[in-house]
């Protein structure tokens, strides 16, 4: 049996998924996770066959975290950590301490999880809200709370899962209280599925990609708008709520913050400079 560090494996498996990087990851995930290997071609064979990578490994880094993720959600992507960024510092800007945030359709739990975490760190009351509508979402969620717990108690201690869908999950007794939420609902379009990625269209759970046509009339927008619509009933006076979004979908979402009353509307972009996010407030 090859050492599942061997320089021959790497090559073996690399032959396999076309991709020398990535199988330097398979093959350090397999010796991380004890695995021979046969163990390491399998999962090649599992990427080549088109397997996002991150579902292949089961882990995948989220800002300070580790997270479990497989086909019950998202896979974590680089542009909600900067959404995730922008939250934080309006969450520092507040002018009082940051109490209670929601993280609306949470998947993995990533967003919840780093804010309970970075966010935490300067208050240490915050109470974190992570609702969805999947129950298998909110399992996983669970798992990467769980992985938290064993790690960071206090952060971990500051969450709570909720089940439903966006503001429906919340007690009632939040209404009028949240300093923050945050969302990165489905925004697709839904004629826009067919064209994606395999990656994604064939892997990824379509309800926690695609929305519907917006009252704007631009697609993919239902979600967002949705969000946005609501956000004044649950935010406390200066709350902020940020949503992720498609760069087309910018000045839509907008408007759609403008007609629910929300003030000082803007639109922030991620670290490749583009238009990724709705940010208003209260």
């Amino acid at each position: 049996m090859h050492r599942v560090t061997d320089r021959a494996l790497v090559a073996d498996v690399a032959r396999v998924v076309g991709d020398g990087r990535e199988a330097r990851w398979i093959v350090e995930h397999a010796a991380a996770t004890g695995l021979d290997a046969a163990g390491a071609r399998q999962l090649a064979v599992r990427r080549a066959a088109g397997e996002p990578l991150q579902y292949v490994l089961g882990t995948w880094p989220f800002r300070t975290l580790e997270l479990v993720v497989d086909r019950r959600a998202l896979v974590p992507r680089p542009e909600t950590e900067a959404v995730v960024g922008v939250a934080l510092d309006r969450a520092r800007a507040l002018g009082r301490p940051c109490r209670v945030t929601a993280d609306l359709g949470t998947g993995t739990g990533a967003i919840a999880l780093s804010l309970a975490v970075e966010a935490g760190r300067g208050h240490p009351d915050l109470e974190v809200w992570a609702t969805d509508r999947s129950a298998a979402a909110l399992e996983l969620a669970g798992e990467n709370l769980a992985r938290l717990a064993a790690t960071d108690p206090g952060a971990a201690g500051r969450v709570h899962l909720a089940a439903g869908s966006w503001y429906d999950a919340l007690p009632d007794r939040l209404a009028g209280t949240l300093d923050l939420i945050v969302s990165n609902p489905p925004y697709v379009a839904e004629e826009e599925l067919p064209g994606l990625d395999p990656e994604v269209r064939e892997w990824e759970p379509h309800q926690a990609l695609v929305a519907p046509r917006g009252r704007s009339g631009v697609g993919g927008t239902a979600d967002i708008e949705a969000v946005l619509s609501d956000a004044p009933r649950w935010l406390a006076p200066g709350g902020v709520v940020v949503v992720e979004l498609a760069p087309p979908q910018a000045y839509a979402a907008v408007d759609a913050a403008r007609r629910a009353g929300l003030s000082g509307v803007t639109v922030e972009r991620d670290l490749a400079g583009r238009l990724r996010m709705v940010v208003a407030r209260r």
